[in-house]
């Protein structure tokens, strides 16, 4: 980030290149629309290049990344009026080695990522994000409260009570919650 301050092209395309997809990713599921998610990371890419000086090193650089990410992609809902994810139609979790699971035990934790996709649409906003946050962007609750401008400790509130909720709703589907961390 120093490096892109002082205008260092090669710095910034090595920046690009490790979190232009993550930053993709997360703005694709707080926005529904592909393009949007495109143009919200260049804005967010041109945000970093604009203000790498001012970054103080007090968070890690992937925290102030994707806290610009969601105020970008926030704006851009409230601008744009844009719909928020619907989660039944956000793209589908990948498995990082698919290899691994077996027949069953497949269908059992794709039956599981389904109605985890589907009750996480349920959840408000702000319970979302943590969720969003901590397991599909491995976020501490520090990061996360740097991210979400909040303290750290409403994020543990909030992480509390979003996974209350989603082990309610996931078991009024017949589905077990014990097991939502595996399919996350």
């Amino acid at each position: 980030v120093t490096r892109i301050a002082q205008g260092d092209k090669r710095a910034f395309e090595a920046l690009f290149n490790a979190y232009g997809e993550r930053v993709f990713r997360y703005a694709q599921r707080l926005i529904s629309d592909v393009s949007k998610a495109e143009e919200v990371t260049n804005d967010v890419m041109i945000e970093v290049w604009k203000t790498a000086g001012r970054f103080e090193g007090r968070s890690k650089v992937s925290t102030w990344i994707l806290g610009i990410t969601r105020h970008l992609a926030l704006n851009s809902v409230r601008r744009k009026q844009l719909d928020t994810v619907d989660v039944d139609d956000a793209p589908p979790l990948i498995d990082d080695d698919p290899g691994q699971n077996s027949g069953g035990l497949q269908r059992d934790r794709a039956t599981l990522k389904d109605g985890l996709r589907r009750v996480l649409g349920q959840l408000s906003p702000e319970h979302r994000d943590v969720i969003e946050l901590t397991f599909f962007h491995g976020c501490s609750y520090s990061e996360i409260a740097a991210i979400v401008d909040c303290p750290e400790n409403t994020v543990k509130t909030r992480m509390f009570h979003a996974k209350k909720q989603l082990r309610r709703m996931l078991e009024s589907q017949g589905l077990d919650p014990s097991n939502v961390e595996m399919a996350s």
